[in-house]
C-alpha cells in the first residue's frame, strides 16, 4: 500500500470558477504548467479525509464515479480541466439531495458542497 492509499500523503484541492494553466518555472528552472483556479484558490487535504467524505456520499447515494478525483495525475497539466467542470456539475447536483445535516457533519463536504454551491468547480489531485 503506498503513502497516498494510506492517506499519509497530502493531495491538492485546486478550485474557482473555472481554470487556467500558468507557466511557471520550477526552483531547477524547469518550465512548469500550473494550473489556477479562477477566483479560487488552493486547500490541502489527506487521503483519508477525501475518501472518508466520499464514502459519507455514497452511503447517501452519490456515486464515486463523479468525483472530480485524479488520484493518478501528479502532474497538474495532465489533470483533464474539461472533465473536472463537467463532474463539478453533476457532483452539484447529486449533492442536493442529502441532507443537509449530513453534509454539515463533515468539514470537507461542507467545504466542497459550499464551494459548489457558490458556483465554483474543483479537481482533487496527488
Amino acid at each position: 500500500m503506498t503513502l497516498t492509499e494510506r492517506g499519509a500523503m497530502p493531495a491538492n484541492l485546486v478550485w474557482g470558477k473555472g481554470f487556467r494553466m500558468e507557466e511557471t518555472t520550477t526552483p531547477l528552472g524547469e518550465p512548469y504548467q500550473h494550473v489556477l483556479g479562477i477566483d479560487g484558490g488552493l486547500e490541502m487535504i489527506s487521503w483519508s479525509s477525501v475518501a472518508e467524505m466520499e464514502s459519507l456520499a455514497e452511503q447517501h447515494g452519490v456515486n464515486k464515479e463523479i468525483w472530480p478525483t485524479y488520484r493518478d495525475c501528479e502532474i497538474e497539466s495532465e489533470v483533464p480541466l474539461e472533465d473536472a467542470m463537467r463532474r463539478s456539475t453533476e457532483l452539484r447536483t447529486a449533492l442536493e439531495a442529502i441532507d443537509p445535516r449530513v453534509v454539515d457533519g463533515n468539514y470537507w463536504l461542507s467545504f466542497v458542497w459550499r464551494l459548489l454551491r457558490e458556483g465554483n468547480a474543483f479537481f482533487i489531485m496527488v
